[in-house]
């Protein structure tokens, strides 16, 4: 089945009278429009000491799209955000919606109509074992492998937001397997935890975080894992094959799906050997 390349998009700003758009490509759903505007009201209240520079967060529209949206504040004052509309089945054939979001940058001071994107079917470089150790090297390492097996294990990471979160959430979707990183949904900045984001960074997180929610300190502090051992090894090994490997793994939800798959398939061997005891 040929996968939808195009990519719709649409612009909205956060007036004080609620989201307007001001620009979105021909043909763009009605039904879309709304849950953009949505997301911008749960996205929350940008605080008065607060400057947002640049910021990109995804996540799901319905069963069948994925958003990848470009947050940046304009000279008015007011927030803009771009939401760039992708199938369901290309987000995921891609998975990385940092990479989405570097191939079309916005152009905040469109209006009327904006084009349709198509995103041009070629396979992402592959991640080099050499590209990883140096990320590890530079970067909190604890943390950084400790809130990507946190995040494989079902959790979710609130940091504090500051200039280095979306470099910080970049590398983590860097050590993550590939099928997992279209499963899960990062926010590098937002002002509430309304939209459930997987990993998100706020200028002021909550005392109280969600159940199940990790602080920065937790997860530098997260117990070692299977994945996060391996990734380690492989790393310090200098092996690009186990490297390879451990990024092409199953994600959580697709196990769990082949477990149900088998189990049903049991059932059905089972009834049937009944039935034919009973012939």
């Amino acid at each position: 089945m040929a996968i939808d390349l195009s990519v719709g998009q649409v612009l909205l700003f956060a007036e004080s009278t609620g989201p307007r758009v001001v620009a979105k490509s021909e043909g763009f759903p009605f039904v879309w429009e709304e849950a953009a505007r949505l997301a911008v009201v749960r996205f929350g209240t940008k605080p008065a000491n607060s400057l947002v520079t640049s910021a990109i967060f995804a996540l799901p529209v319905g069963k069948s799209h994925a958003a990848v949206v470009h947050v940046a504040e304009q000279p008015s004052g007011v927030l803009g955000f771009r939401f760039l509309l992708l199938n369901k089945l290309l987000y995921e054939a891609i998975g990385d919606p940092f990479t989405i979001a570097d191939t079309f940058p916005p152009n905040w001071f469109a209006r009327g109509e904006l084009p349709t994107l198509t995103w041009i079917p070629e396979p992402l470089p592959p991640r080099k074992v050499e590209a990883i150790q140096e990320l590890l090297k530079t970067g909190d390492g604890p943390f950084l492998l400790g809130s990507t097996q946190s995040l494989l294990d079902g959790g979710r990471i609130c940091l504090k937001q500051s200039d280095a979160s979306e470099a910080t959430l970049r590398t983590i979707w860097q050590l993550l397997p590939t099928r997992s990183r279209s499963e899960l949904w990062p926010a590098t900045l937002t002002f509430s935890d309304e939209l459930g984001f997987d990993i998100w960074a706020m200028p002021d997180p909550p005392a109280k975080l969600p159940a199940g929610c990790l602080t920065e300190e937790q997860a530098k502090d997260y117990p070692e894992g299977r994945y996060e051992l391996a990734m380690q090894i492989a790393v310090e090994s200098n092996n690009q094959s186990e490297l390879d490997r451990l990024l092409a793994r199953r994600s959580s939800q697709e196990t769990l799906r082949l477990a149900a798959l088998m189990l049903a398939f049991a059932v059905v061997i089972a009834v049937g050997v009944k039935v034919m005891t009973w012939l």
